[in-house]
């Protein structure tokens, strides 16, 4: 297969929760030979109101700018890459803006078990779920949102499930590559011996190792059987859809127990916020 090459207003976005493995479809898409995928911008910046196709463009542009010190279209040619794309999981909350890139841009949609994304939620202390059933709710709709973006447009998006990409990693990324019209590259197998082009951190520093399958399980060690059931029941719709099985019956909780864990949401996921910002700050004044 011939690489086809991609319009710089054409990417290839990059779509899924958080925790749910794209900075790890980053690393591996990245160590294509003719692939770049940027990982992460401040979306505030990108996706103003009414942003027209060309707008966001040009907004990710100037972020290619201040960082590389060139535009998408130099970085390109001067890094020998012919494709480029966006990661963000943030991005599930511009789904809509992003249909302007339909049918040109290609979506890659990664999704995880959601009792191993909630674990994480909890684990990495990020405020986005600070326990079992806010953390359920949240990878639930996010999922739905995200499917139901895909079936509107099948041709344009590609769902991988994190579980079999780390199982037959290279199965998956063959798959991948047809859906973006690439050939593919095992260079991508050998992605956790490339230089990051993003600075590492605890939240993602698994994608500086090799794949490793016990990842898409531990949430069984970690997770309480409450929490599993709690999961199971509030989640359950998108985990049937992608075959998450559940051998654990799901908990349903009272309005009272609801009330407690959404209370807890509010304040302690604020609290978590807060302060990773402020620690995100302090390393970068340290820098």
């Amino acid at each position: 297969m011939e690489t086809v090459k991609k319009e710089v207003n054409s990417p290839i976005f990059l779509v899924g929760t958080q925790r749910s493995g794209t900075t790890l479809l980053t690393r591996i898409l990245s160590a294509h030979k003719d692939v770049f995928i940027q990982n992460e911008l401040p979306l505030q910046t990108i996706f103003l109101e009414n942003a027209s196709r060309e707008e966001i463009v040009e907004n990710i542009d100037k972020h290619f700018q201040f960082r590389y010190n060139e535009n998408i279209d130099s970085f390109l040619e001067n890094n020998s890459k012919i494709a480029w794309g966006l990661k963000d999981p943030q991005l599930t909350e511009h789904l809509d803006a992003l249909e302007q890139f339909i049918p040109d841009s290609k979506f890659i949609i990664i999704v995880r078990d959601g009792r191993g994304v909630v674990n994480s939620y909890i684990e990495n202390r990020w405020g986005l779920g600070t326990n079992a059933f806010t953390g359920a709710l949240r990878w639930n709709k996010e999922v739905e949102l995200q499917v139901m973006f895909a079936e509107k447009h099948p041709k344009s998006c590609l769902i991988v499930r994190f579980e079999d990409l780390i199982e037959d990693q290279e199965k998956q990324l063959k798959n991948i590559c047809a859906h973006l019209g690439i050939a593919f590259d095992k260079g991508m197998l050998s992605y956790h011996k490339e230089k990051m082009s993003y600075v590492p951190n605890k939240q993602n520093i698994n994608t500086n190792k090799a794949p490793n399958k016990a990842l898409a399980t531990q949430w069984q060690n970690k997770l309480s059987k409450k929490e599993i059931g709690i999961i199971n029941n509030y989640a359950a719709n998108m985990l049937n859809k992608f075959g998450y099985i559940q051998t654990q019956k799901g908990q349903e909780l009272s309005q009272l127990s609801k009330f407690y864990y959404k209370l807890h949401q509010t304040i302690i996921g604020e609290f978590q916020i807060q302060y990773q910002l402020k620690v995100s700050k302090l390393k970068k004044l340290f820098r």
